[in-house]
């Protein structure tokens, strides 16, 4: 029987009025995130107030308490990548872990409770590629790029002294030698 009805929250000491929408059943009101930041207690205070035709008013009250988590998470750790392997890291636990690669594409894993991910390489990378990737904690703050540079070279074997020597001091196995443990020596350098 309400004639009029009006919402009003009150943050940090500030009162807004919100827009109601009766025939959908719902209202809503912008805030200023600092205030809800700054409010000491962290609750929302709501308050509906019906007045019908005669000036008559009822109200009903009702509170909400919210967290306030505003701190990025670091940047995630890459490990050492190759051209083919999984790309792995560490980041937050249980941070959204988005890795972006050279061709545009992502994967996006959640970093376990010890801050490990993985997630699969798509195996086209080449040497000198950056990979990057950005932890999102549960609250939605996203964190800086962490990057890796893709080694897809082997080691350079120029000049590499690599040989096997003589397996026994003739070459053969005896049935002594054969019977125990037979010491294999070579050179590398």
């Amino acid at each position: 029987d309400a004639t009029n009805t009006v919402v009003t929250v009150v943050i940090n000491g500030q009162t807004y009025t919100a827009t109601v929408d009766s025939a959908a059943g719902t209202w809503t009101v912008s805030v200023l995130g600092s205030g809800l930041v700054a409010d000491a207690d962290k609750t929302i205070d709501a308050k509906v107030t019906f007045t019908d035709a005669a000036g008559n008013s009822s109200t009903v009250n009702d509170t909400q308490t919210y967290t306030v988590d505003t701190t990025a998470p670091n940047a995630p750790v890459l490990d050492p990548i190759n051209a083919t392997d999984p790309v792995t890291g560490t980041a937050e636990p249980g941070s959204t872990v988005t890795v972006s690669f050279p061709d545009g594409t992502t994967a996006t894993v959640v970093a376990g409770t010890d801050g490990t991910w993985s997630v699969p390489n798509p195996g086209d990378l080449k040497d000198g590629d950056t990979v990057t990737a950005v932890a999102t904690d549960p609250a939605g703050n996203p964190s800086l790029p962490g990057t890796g540079i893709v080694d897809a070279v082997g080691p350079n074997t120029d000049g590499v002294n690599f040989a096997v020597d003589s397996v026994t001091a003739d070459n053969v196995i005896n049935a002594s030698e054969a019977s125990g443990n037979v010491t294999i020596t070579g050179v590398l350098k």
